[in-house]
């Protein structure tokens, strides 16, 4: 692959990403990385030479850029549980030709962890929560983004004024917590990273009987968050990531340089 002449579609969104085009830029690559939000605009703003798309992108859309921009190589650093976006690239790159890897962040050990409870899906989960909540006093402190939000309010809309969950600062963020259902003080709109100390005193502020979490990994701060829930002796229910069958996948920046040599 000859470096100067491969244009490279990072699609970004995460602190791994931006990790991924500070590598691909030092190399000498043309780099454009697509971003969701003006906020993920912001974070790549300091890299010089790099392109940004901002917007989301359906499947026609993302093949329409692809092609427009020349791009010879997709390197997906897309957040793990963004399944569909993940999807849409493999199908895109396939049907263009165009090279796809997957930069995959490593899991968070947790198996050797008391009353960690994967489960499967988000459903799952909020099934899972609502039998803790009607077992136990206290509340729920979700850590799982806006997105499936609902699935737990509309479980347990007797239990939702026990349920509190931390989101981005961000206005329509927190309108999708209010939309959910959720009493404006059971909003905790922080920006991380958090700490172990932060996250066990937040935990402590919403009396949590249970932690519910997406297994982001250690970038997603998955780590301090089960060692303070360990520290609480509450239990964790750890939502998996998606099961997806990736062409090509690498989980360091080493093995991602590896590969384009």
């Amino acid at each position: 692959m000859n470096m100067l002449v491969t244009k490279i579609m990072v699609i970004a969104g995460t602190k791994d990403a931006r990790k991924v085009a500070e590598l691909l830029l030092s190399t000498g690559r043309r780099v454009l990385a697509t971003v969701t939000t003006p906020y993920g605009r912001e974070l790549l703003s300091h890299f010089p030479g790099l392109e940004v798309h901002e917007g989301k992108l359906s499947e026609e859309a993302m093949k329409t850029l692809v092609l427009e921009k020349g791009i010879e190589m997709v390197v997906d650093a897309s957040h793990p549980f963004a399944e569909e976006v993940s999807r849409n690239a493999m199908k895109v790159c396939r049907e263009t030709g165009v090279v796809y890897l997957r930069f995959e962040r490593e899991e968070t050990p947790w198996e050797n962890l008391a009353d960690v409870m994967p489960v499967y899906s988000f459903e799952e989960g909020a099934e899972v929560m609502e039998e803790v909540l009607i077992r136990e006093t206290g509340n729920a402190f979700l850590a799982i983004g806006t997105n499936h939000l609902p699935m737990f309010t509309e479980k347990s809309e007797k239990l939702r004024h026990r349920i509190f969950a931390r989101v981005l600062p961000d206005s329509r963020m927190v309108a999708r917590c209010e939309a959910a259902g959720l009493p404006t003080g059971n909003i905790l709109a922080m920006k991380g990273p958090f700490s172990e100390s932060l996250n066990l005193e937040m935990m402590k502020h919403c009396q949590a009987s249970v932690l519910v979490t997406k297994e982001s990994g250690d970038t997603g701060g998955t780590r301090e968050k089960l060692q303070a829930a360990q520290k609480l002796g509450i239990p964790v229910i750890l939502v998996k990531r998606p099961r997806i069958n990736y062409p090509e996948q690498v989980n360091s920046l080493e093995a991602l340089a590896a590969f384009l040599e």
